[in-house]
């Protein structure tokens, strides 16, 4: 019987919120959580999952739990654990689902202390969302919002404390409201 790393465990308790990862997220994750790990120990450490099957590939690059390997890829999820993976300064503490409109909450190290962001795909059209989403939705929490284009930028109007996030050039760019 196999036993389950600390590092295994981390990775299958953000899989188990975000139900879709990156190989590359996950190396990325695992060399927040510690230092000292390199990538190759990161691809071991995911290739031992993918052996006890826990975990899938659903391509060569992105892998699910294998009861959800039937299930469409979540690309705006993938987005949202980039923006997560971005804004942490060193590991994931916790990740939990929603509340919608957002794909989930994180909660990041920072210091000695802890911050609390959520991500929200704000899709052209769809700005009213944010808008409709109840003020104490997330208190305490920092609103990212992934904006497909900058001009959505002036319809989203909420009085939570929020950034936009826009992909560009393969990276995202960050900026406040207002």
């Amino acid at each position: 019987m196999y036993t389950i790393t600390p590092n295994q465990e981390y990775i299958l308790s953000i899989l188990n919120e975000t139900k879709v990862m990156r190989k590359d997220q996950a190396i990325r994750l695992l060399m927040k959580l510690d230092a000292g790990i390199t990538a190759e120990d990161a691809q071991r450490c995911i290739g031992q999952l993918r052996h006890i099957r826990k975990l899938v590939w659903k391509t060569d690059n992105v892998f699910t739990h294998p009861m959800l390997f039937h299930k469409p890829t979540d690309d705006e999820m993938l987005s949202a654990i980039d923006i997560m993976i971005d804004l942490s300064k060193q590991r994931v503490l916790s990740v939990s689902a929603g509340p919608a409109p957002f794909k989930f909450r994180f909660l990041s190290e920072e210091g000695n202390g802890a911050r609390s962001f959520a991500v929200a795909v704000v899709q052209p059209g769809y700005e009213s969302t944010i808008m409709a989403a109840p003020n104490d939705t997330l208190e305490g929490c920092i609103a990212i919002l992934l904006l497909s284009e900058r001009s959505q930028k002036d319809t989203v109007k909420t009085e939570m404390q929020h950034y936009f996030a826009i992909r560009s050039g393969g990276r995202y760019h960050y900026f406040k409201s207002g």
